[in-house]
């Protein structure tokens, strides 16, 4: 019998006989799993049977009891002693033939781990895939009570320490994360992917101190159900619109646009062309000092001001349009002699990367006479990166940012070079370390892949919202693939302690391999198609843009409207439209030139790296990066429900209820102001390792937890720098090195 005539069967007995159920696991046929099939796996040496089922798991947890708040007079904020958590209800939901079997749910860990191995061993095939989102937290709760009946995991990888992302037991089952697969919440993924059950939200009071034979009410089992059910159904729709089996998954969503420039670059001769220009291990590690992240800056002129009518402009795709529009290093880096920085800008058909040692004009007895500094020093966005210099001799920092300097030596390639010499005057430098490579457009095959996302994303935002969901995933994550770090030490978790240890990754022979050795693993590796030097230019490229988009911030008198900035988007209280039309008119200019124009759709132009109008906010304060409170206008061009509405943007601090600590008064966003933990949801994570599992003397089965208590926050401004007055400042001779 076919295997499709096989499934059908299968399916019309179970849509018949088997109607959807949550059940008690104690109380649940096990045999009904013998109807699942099972595929088998073939190719890279493996022909192992995989059960065709989509299965999640997940717990919910209660501390043993309420935490102590201490106060920390010092700081002016609470802080929660830490006690220990347990299991006290968990739900495994279980999808075949395109629909919900059933979901079981119990009380304790032991009964949890109990089902999942009734369930892998109810069905035919030898390997189960059972995924969590966020499993990392899960994990922590249930690890011990695994290995006491399953053993110790064969294989494991962790991204970072308490973040595996997936791991294997001996017996068949394997724990996936689906919440970096998905790189949003479950909330959210379901509600992107319009499933057709979203958690319940507010079902479940998760201050309530629970026992392990809890009774629960109908509002709290729905709760728990439909957090797994949700699981499966995104799983699911993820996994068709993909085109790919249950065992053949991405881990991430880095993976999923992988997979495909992997298969199209295979048809181009993508590995031939990556062998013929990928650096060598010495090129590599000055690659990787060169490269640097986005710019996130603030004016320090404006720092804990409140400010008012700020235009925000954002960029389109910012980083695939830069892999569409830009010439990149496309042949292998040939050594140069030292040179100077006007040799290099003078050069415009080859890219360079180089060490750029700086220094100021001294006297005879070692004071610094001329400093490198800034041309204009009002600038309010100083280009040059303080944490990726090697060494620095009497900086004057802003928010991480260079003012003004005795010595640097810093790596760059030639689009940093050329920000950092308009910017500053160097009384002296030199290039050394050179390297250079003829520029030219990325290949076709890929800038075409790219432009086909863009195109999807454009055309899909109000179509199908799962095959949306991915197409937009897709693009935000190409850039990533070019960035993959070729060397990274193998993080072990310790089974007893629960701490994670970077280790080497072992060789044939038994033996530690050193970066060298891994890098070379990484360059031998057949599926390795993108040079790593091309994702360093795609970041300069962007910030050079940005820089550019900066001037038109700038008004006839010279002064500066610039705000804040966000790798991909200025704030702004002036915007000079014809600065900002000649800057689009030449983005589209450069996709043009390479073959590519708009996307059109619905009688609109979609056109990558234009900078876009993205919020009219009549109120605006700043305290540094990623630390700032707005306040939308009533302008037509922001939307309806936004107008009036306070936000707030603060790292660590959930976005819509700490603005609610607000009161709605933007003033109160200043420096020191608490935002309580209790208030904004802001939690912190304490991990509690137990030696063994254990049963307490009230019954409950308590090991190895994670404490989530809330956390204040004390918003803090950076340290404003008076530049009328550096130069009447006794400065203390440091000297700051940094291996990289």
């Amino acid at each position: 019998m076919k295997l499709k005539e096989l499934r059908n069967i299968r399916k019309n007995y179970l849509n018949k006989y088997v109607p959807y159920r949550m059940k008690f696991f104690k109380d649940f046929n096990y045999n009904i799993l013998n109807n699942i099939l099972y595929q088998c796996r073939s190719g890279a040496g493996s022909n192992d049977r995989y059960n065709d089922a989509i299965i999640m798991f997940d717990t919910e947890t209660s501390k043993i009891c309420k935490n102590l708040v201490v106060w920390n007079k010092k700081e002016g904020v609470k802080k929660w002693e830490p006690v220990p958590n347990y299991i006290v209800a968990w739900t495994i939901s279980i999808r075949a033939f395109d629909r919900n079997i059933v979901t079981l749910w119990g009380r304790k860990p032991s009964e949890l781990v109990e089902c999942m191995t009734k369930i892998h061993n109810y069905m035919p095939g030898e390997k189960t895939i059972m995924y969590a989102h966020n499993m990392p937290y899960d994990w922590t709760f249930i690890r011990k009570w695994l290995f006491k009946s399953w053993g110790h995991p064969d294989k494991q990888l962790n991204v970072k320490s308490h973040y595996p992302i997936y791991i294997n037991f001996p017996n068949g089952i394997e724990i996936k994360d689906s919440l970096i697969l998905a790189q949003r919440g479950l909330e959210k993924w379901a509600d992107d992917l319009q499933v057709e059950h979203r958690k319940a939200i507010g079902n479940w009071d998760y201050d309530k101190i629970r026992t392990q034979d809890e009774e629960y009410n109908d509002e709290e089992l729905i709760y728990i159900e439909h957090d797994t059910l949700a699981g499966v159904e995104c799983i699911e729709k993820t996994m068709k619109a993909l085109h790919k089996h249950i065992w053949s998954m991405p881990y991430t969503a880095t993976g999923i646009p992988r997979e495909d420039v992997r298969k199209i670059g295979k048809e181009y001769g993508a590995r031939d062309s990556f062998l013929r220009m990928v650096l060598d291990y010495e090129q590599y590690v000055q690659a990787n000092r060169t490269y640097h992240g986005g710019y996130t800056h603030a004016n320090r002129y404006m720092i804990d001001k409140l400010i008012f009518n700020v235009v925000c402009r954002d960029f389109s795709s910012s980083y695939p349009f830069v892999m569409l529009s830009e010439k990149y290093p496309m042949e292998k880096f040939t050594k140069a002699d030292d040179c100077t920085i006007d040799y290099i800008l003078e050069d415009s058909s080859n890219a360079y990367m180089f060490k750029l040692t700086m220094a100021g004009e001294f006297d005879s007895d070692g004071n610094c006479i001329r400093p490198i500094e800034l041309r204009n020093v009002y600038n309010p966005m100083p280009a040059l990166q303080f944490s990726k210099c090697v060494k620095v001799i009497n900086p004057i920092i802003d928010n991480g940012r260079i003012l003004q300097a005795d010595y640097v030596e810093i790596y760059l390639n030639e689009l940093d070079v050329s920000i950092i010499n308009e910017q500053y005057k160097i009384p002296y430098h030199i290039c050394t370390e050179v390297y250079y490579a003829y520029k030219d457009y990325l290949p076709r095959w890929l800038t075409d892949y790219v432009y086909s996302l863009y195109e999807a994303k454009c055309k899909l935002k109000k179509g199908d919202p799962v095959l949306y969901s991915i197409a937009k995933s897709k693009l935000n994550s190409l850039y990533g693939m070019c960035v993959q770090k070729s060397i990274r030490d193998n993080l072990v978790e310790d089974y007893v302690t629960g701490e994670y240890e970077p280790d080497k990754l072992i060789d044939k022979n038994g033996e530690p391999m050193d970066d060298e050795a891994m890098y070379d693993k990484y360059v031998n590796n057949r599926n390795s198609i993108l040079p790593y030097q091309w994702g360093v230019w795609v970041t300069s490229y962007a910030m050079k843009n940005l820089f550019t988009l900066a001037k038109a911030t700038i008004d006839e008198n010279l002064q500066w409207g610039f705000v804040y900035s966000d790798t991909d988007s200025i704030y702004s209280t002036y915007w000079n439209e014809g600065e900002l039309n000649k800057y689009n008119e030449s983005c589209k200019k450069k996709l043009k030139d390479n073959g590519y124009g708009s996307v059109l759709y619905d009688e609109t132009e979609y056109w990558l790296g234009v900078a876009e109008f993205d919020g009219a906010y009549r109120e605006f304060k700043v305290l540094g990066a990623k630390r700032y409170a707005c306040r939308y206008a009533d302008d037509p061009r922001n939307k309806e429900k936004d107008r009036g509405h306070l936000k707030i943007t603060v790292a660590g601090v959930p976005k819509k209820k700490g603005a609610l600590c607000l009161d709605n008064d933007i003033n109160k966003f200043t420096s020191y102001f608490r935002f309580d933990g209790e208030k904004t949801g802001k939690l912190t994570h304490h991990y509690m390792i137990e030696p063994e599992p254990y049963t307490n003397d009230d019954g409950i089965e308590i090991a190895d937890s994670i404490d989530l208590t809330p956390c204040d926050y004390l918003l803090k401004s950076i340290d404003v720098v008076d530049v009328d007055t550096i130069w009447d400042e006794e400065i203390e001779m440091q000297v700051y090195e940094e291996t990289i």
